[in-house]
């Protein structure tokens, strides 16, 4: 996380655009941010992920590659990435970003039901079955975790 106020100041204006769904006003906010701080990396993948809604891909891919230098461990802007080139129909960078996604944080089913699609495109049934089984999986444990802290509670 960024210590420029200002750029921090400017993330947040765009995460609020963002999620009124006015993803230009975000693009904008979130370069203004930029220009407070470079390495700033949330902002980058934020951006990214205002560009994919956008349908500028080629832009969200560079954006999201950019925070992934930043931080080789963000496994959001992997993912991200991934339904960047999965929307640019570069099937195999989908792929890797979407099985390295699963390798930072195996937890996020969402990376798995991806992979899965983006293996059907490919016709791969083996992996594509072990990929919906684990999600599945996942989103039973969350379920089963929910329901003992409420038990708890």
């Amino acid at each position: 996380m960024s210590e420029n106020i200002m750029a921090v100041k400017l993330f947040d204006d765009g995460a609020a655009a963002f999620l009124k769904g006015d993803f230009k006003a975000s693009i904008k906010l979130f370069s203004q941010a930029l220009k407070h701080d470079r390495k700033f990396a949330l902002v980058y993948s934020s951006r990214g992920a205002a560009y994919l809604k956008t349908k500028n891909v080629k832009s969200a891919i560079s954006d999201l590659a950019r925070a992934i230098k930043l931080d080789p461990n963000y496994s959001r802007a992997y993912y991200l990435r991934g339904l960047a080139y999965e929307k640019a129909g570069d099937v195999a960078r989908a792929y890797r970003d979407f099985d390295r996604t699963i390798e930072i944080d195996p937890d996020l089913s969402a990376a798995y039901r991806s992979r899965d699609s983006v293996l059907d495109k490919n016709n791969d049934d083996r992996e594509e079955i072990e990929d919906l089984e684990m999600a599945d999986h996942l989103a039973a444990l969350r379920v089963a975790l929910f329901s003992a802290e409420k038990r708890a509670a």
